[in-house]
């Protein structure tokens, strides 16, 4: 008889999280609190910026469909390049022409 246990890999992301926060709280936090003057309330200021802007992050993430083209977390997608800017400039050329239908996208 075998004991197992299962996690998903969404069970262990959450765990890695929990943990990453914990522990940039935890090793970051005494160095910096209490603040003694202006500069230290400064600092304290950006590091709980930093958490909170990580935990939104980490919220975020959870949220957000990865296979959606176009969410950020397509490889493919580089709005930068060359193409992809051609590609969007003929599109809306094309949804400009007289004579053409809403419905009939076809980029």
């Amino acid at each position: 008889m075998s004991r197992s246990v299962e996690l998903s890999g969404r069970a262990l992301l959450v765990v890695f999280e929990v943990v990453s926060l914990v522990a940039l709280v935890v090793f970051v936090g005494p160095a910096i609190w209490p603040p003694e003057d202006a500069a230290g309330v400064a600092l304290v200021s950006v590091f709980v910026l930093v958490v909170v802007g990580l935990v939104a992050a980490m919220w975020h993430s959870r949220r957000v469909d990865a296979s959606y083209l176009r969410s950020g977390y397509d490889i493919s997608d580089d709005p930068i390049a060359p193409g992809q800017a051609a590609k969007e400039r003929w599109g809306k050329a094309v949804s400009r022409l007289p004579g053409r239908d809403d419905g009939d996208e076809e980029n």
